[in-house]
């Protein structure tokens, strides 16, 4: 055993409230974020101190408990809506009901001593109410896991391996590891994954196995005494409703219907109730009633069908329909609805109800995960009848249909043999920021890149597919993927230009690929974050271009075979290629030339061509009598040309293949990203031009990229202080930025006009951020890389989720900050055809939020300073101009991640927070192993490279770590492969 319950409560306490000790004595927590989850200084709260460390254990866990992150959420984490369900609270407006956070303005029940929000925040109250959480979750997963003919004990005691992001996970199953899991990610989760091995993870990429293995193996009260825990504390306040107005367990108030009955008394039972598919007959709306157990209003859904009233709980594969009944029979005196977002979303659907939208949205309670890991819940997105025309007209759950997209992290799964004319889709809760249709090589591909998943149809086009196949339950999703199958208004898919071009997607975990269809003068190869030149080959000698991907070990993982296309017939323009070293690999395999400066560090210079040798193109003339040039930066510069009435043509040109410039003298052209090649317009400054000038642009990603230089330059869009934007256009410009504070500044990419050539390095001025070709840079003194958080890196959204600009920060596209780029400039686009990047998100870390860390930070990543560094550099190692590339080893769940071409006379290996205890070192097969312990076969592969290699100068650690120099640390475990300098 680790130890016992209280030994549990306490560590689980620590994580979430962000209130751990260990993790602030160690330097990983720091006075100025216990300053936030305090709500003051130390000072504020005892009189004389000046550091958090000055407190007693007892002052330390009386803050615990007073913990709150920027959504209100408080101590173990707990959320208003929990609290109404377990009957400690009551509010009818609150976070996941209308509010944007918890803000505790309701009514206390006085349960347990807790009349106030102050009384709650107290050790006495909160052991009791997470105990009350757990009792609630496990009655329903024993429920779950019943319907099926398990039960919880069928599965305590046994370890069992799960596969998560293709690698095989083995973790032990204990009474508390299953706790921690459901208080992450909910009892219905739990359950999921229990039976159908579905390996779930929450907003931030924390995984359910994460909490099972770290919270696992302590001792714990019996299955039977944690349920009867909760059942004799239940007092007729659980739900919302006058405090104290109650009497028991039946006695909804009338907002919840007025039935009064329970699961035992009613005639119609709604409880959990796994995989089950329920018809009942004979329902006389008169007399009987319906019993809704503890559903919120996003795991149940009650629709009108031919032949009566459906609920559907999805999470669940379940539904119940009650035959011959229609919705205007029914009224609140059938109903006892035990949790009050369902029981505005199913009277207000029969019309009993002043919320009659459906779909209240998301709330966060203890059944769908929003407690655990800070996690603050998803924030309602869609809503409504997924039936209409709008989602789809197909009818079906997740129960029902004949292919289900539901969250199943690090599965790609392919069907073969789907039939649009009968067969069906069920499209869980993704937004379209989320989920990608695309149609690949004869398929079509619905990708989710965010939970490493994808799922597809083999054999089936875009065009085969029609709403009636969809039920797609958010809006967003909605309208993007009926968009793409020519349904709706939708974006469809990746990168589209006017001829529907395919963005086709290569990423470790991608299943092989042959695309018949591929056409080089519009289509793309997106080869993602972790394929080097080292896993990579390319190749044309049977005809066609393969492309295989190659794990750590040699193994081969993927092959994608465009058919019938020669390498002759591509260019760059045809690839997005995350990693340096492989987009290298691509431009060598197909004769491209990626040309550098004569002079390091600085751009091409501006070079005027008017000679006449190759006049630029016009291609015909405007509605104002001008003319219309045709871009060729192969061409002659532009001259004589007539802002007022003039314009360009780009036609469909990509984003990889064409970038706007300005000259010194602020001019505006156009570039090519990879060498010195331009088209001027010579004599003409951005200020006489307007986005109309550039016509119809039909590559997306270019009228994202250009609309957001041609903002910049004509004054559009956002310019606040606390913000340093990146840009990418402006010939011989070198900024350098004195003071950057990363604890309330930020570093915007919204008006950065390429996907190319960004470098991201430390250097002795300080941080430099560079582009080529215009070699416009940006020096922040006295910066590191090391210095920021995911956070105060700002994108928008295709930036990073289609084209990797993350990755020469080493940060993870999760983590990051995303902004809108829709107040922008934005030329226009072929018809039916929209311009994405409306997405938002906060990142981690993010200065400006109320928590910059999450208090309760990924359970495996004991630094909540840095979450998810990676290799900063290309993934290539040392460079011959003597460069040290500085690869941080962190905490990365069951990740396998390779450094190639480390170069032991310069490069660094960064243990950060790494504990001796976490490190385990080996050799096989000429390669060093650096294996993060207990983090899932988590494991860093250092190529062409042994224990002998190292020196002193190759490994650092902070200065208060001792992972270097403790008995079986680094240098002790090197020594003992042979390296006798570290003897």
């Amino acid at each position: 055993m680790n130890g016992s319950f209280e030994d549990f409560l306490d560590a689980l306490l620590a994580f979430e409230s962000g209130w751990d000790r260990d993790r602030y004595e160690t330097g990983i927590i720091q006075d100025w974020q216990l300053d936030q989850w305090a709500g003051g200084v130390v000072g504020s709260f005892f009189s004389g101190y000046t550091s958090w460390s000055q407190l007693s254990d007892a002052e330390w866990e009386a803050m615990a408990y007073r913990s709150m992150n920027s959504y209100g959420f408080v101590g173990y984490q707990f959320g208003e809506a929990l609290l109404i369900d377990l009957g400690y609270y009551d509010d009818d407006f609150y976070y996941g009901n209308g509010a944007a956070t918890n803000t505790w303005d309701g009514a206390w029940t006085g349960k347990n001593g807790a009349d106030s929000l102050d009384a709650f925040m107290t050790k006495a109250v909160q052991d009791l109410a997470i105990r009350d959480a757990f009792g609630h979750n496990l009655k329903i997963i024993e429920d779950g896991l019943a319907a099926a003919g398990k039960s919880l004990d069928d599965y305590l005691g046994t370890t069992r391996t799960y596969s998560q992001n293709g690698i095989d996970v083995s973790v032990p199953l204990t009474l508390t590891g299953i706790l921690a899991a459901a208080h992450l990610r909910g009892a219905p989760a739990t359950v999921s994954l229990l039976l159908n091995d579905t390996v779930s993870a929450d907003e931030y990429g924390t995984s359910i196995l994460q909490y099972i293995e770290q919270f696992g193996g302590y001792d714990a009260p019996s299955i039977a005494e944690a349920i009867a825990f909760f059942e004799d504390g239940l007092t007729g306040d659980e739900g919302s409703g006058t405090p104290g107005g109650g009497s028991g367990d039946g006695d909804a108030p009338a907002g919840n219907g007025m039935a009064d009955v329970t699961a035992e008394t009613a005639d119609v039972a709604i409880t959990w109730n796994w995989g089950q598919d329920t018809v009942v007959n004979a329902f006389d709306p008169a007399t009987d009633t319906i019993f809704v157990d503890w559903f919120t209003a996003d795991q149940i859904e009650m629709t009108e069908v031919d032949g009566g009233v459906r609920f559907t709980i999805a999470s669940n594969n379940q539904t119940l329909l009650i035959a011959g009944v229609m919705f205007a029979a029914l009224s609140p005196a059938n109903f006892t609805i035990r949790d009050d977002t369902a029981a505005a979303e199913l009277l207000g659907a029969i019309g009993a109800s002043d919320d009659g939208d459906g779909d209240t949205g998301d709330t966060d309670d203890g059944d769908t995960g929003g407690t655990g890991d800070g996690d603050q819940g998803e924030t309602g997105g869609g809503g409504g009848d997924a039936t209409v025309a709008g989602h789809g007209t197909a009818n079906v759950t997740a129960a029902t249909a004949d292919v289900v997209l539901t969250w199943q992290w690090g599965t790609h799964n392919v069907v073969s043999g789907f039939a649009p004319a009968t067969d069906t889709i069920f499209v869980d809760w993704f937004n379209a920021g989320e989920i990608d249709i695309a149609e690949t090589g004869g398929n079509v591909v619905f990708a989710m890149p965010g939970n490493h998943q994808s799922v597809t149809l083999q054999g089936i086009g875009l065009a085969d597919l029609s709403p009636a196949n969809f039920t797609i339950l958010h809006d967003t999703a909605a309208a993007e993927i009926l968009g793409a199958i020519g349904a709706g208004t939708g974006h469809g898919g990746h990168d589209h230009g006017s001829d529907a071009a395919v963005m086709h997607m290569i990423t470790l975990t991608s299943p092989s690929m042959t695309i018949d269809d591929f056409d080089p003068t519009r289509d793309m190869v997106h080869i993602e974050q972790g394929i080097t030149d080292t896993g990579l080959e390319i190749s044309d000698a049977t005809g066609d271009t393969v492309i295989v991907v190659t794990g750590y070990d040699g193994n081969q993982l993927s092959t994608t075979t465009l058919t019938g296309i020669r390498l002759s017939e591509l260019t760059l323009a045809n690839f997005s290629i995350a990693e340096t070293s492989a987009l290298h690999e691509i431009a060598d395999a197909i004769g491209a030339t990626i040309d550098e400066p004569e002079v390091s560090g600085s751009g091409f210079p501006i070079v005027y061509d008017s000679d006449g040798s190759n006049p630029a193109a016009i291609t015909g003339t405007t509605d104002a009598g001008g003319l219309i040039y045709r871009i060729d930066f192969y061409a002659d510069d532009i001259v004589a040309f007539d802002a007022a009435k003039d314009c360009i043509d780009v036609g469909d040109t990509s984003v990889h293949n064409l970038i706007a410039l300005k000259t010194p003298d602020g001019e505006f052209g156009m570039d090519n990203p990879w060498g010195p090649d331009m088209q001027i317009l010579q004599g003409v400054p951005f200020a006489d031009l307007t986005i109309a000038t550039l016509g119809l642009v039909g590559n997306e990603h270019l009228r994202q990229d250009i609309g957001g230089v041609f903002s910049w330059e004509l004054g559009v869009g956002p310019r606040d202080d606390d913000t340093v934007y990146i840009r990418s256009h402006e010939y011989g410009v070198q900024t350098v930025i004195d003071n950057f504070d990363p604890a309330t500044m930020k570093i915007s990419f919204l008006y950065y006009g390429t996907r190319e050539r960004l470098s991201v390095e430390d250097s002795d001025a300080g941080l430099v951020i560079s582009t080529l070709p215009s070699g416009q840079s940006f020096v922040f003194t006295g910066l590191s890389l090391a210095d920021l958080q995911p956070g105060n890196v700002e994108f928008h959204h295709d930036q990073v989720i289609e084209d990797n600009l993350e990755v020469p920060f080493g940060f993870s596209q999760d983590d990051v900050t995303l902004v809108s780029r829709a107040d922008l400039l934005t030329p226009e686009g072929p018809a039916g055809q929209i311009t994405d990047g409306h997405q938002t998100r906060v990142g981690v870390g993010a200065p400006g939020s109320d928590a910059p860390v999450d208090p309760a930070p990924d359970p495996v990543d004991p630094d909540p300073v840095d979450p998810d560094p990676v290799d900063p550099g290309d993934g290539s190692g040392g460079t011959p101009d003597g460069h040290v590339d500085v690869h941080h080893l962190t905490w990365n769940w069951a990740a396998i991640e390779t450094i190639s071409g480390f170069a032991a006379r310069e490069d660094v290996l960064d243990f950060g927070n790494l504990s001796a205890s976490h490190i385990a070192i080996t050799e096989s097969g000429g390669d060093l192993f650096l294996e993060v312990v207990d983090n899932g076969g988590h494991v860093y592969v250092i190529k062409d490279t042994q224990a002998e290699d190292l020196g002193l100068a190759n490994l650092t650690a902070p200065e208060w770590s001792a992972v270097l120099t403790a008995p079986g640390g680094v240098h002790a475990q090197l020594a003992a492969l042979g390296n006798e300098d570290l003897v």
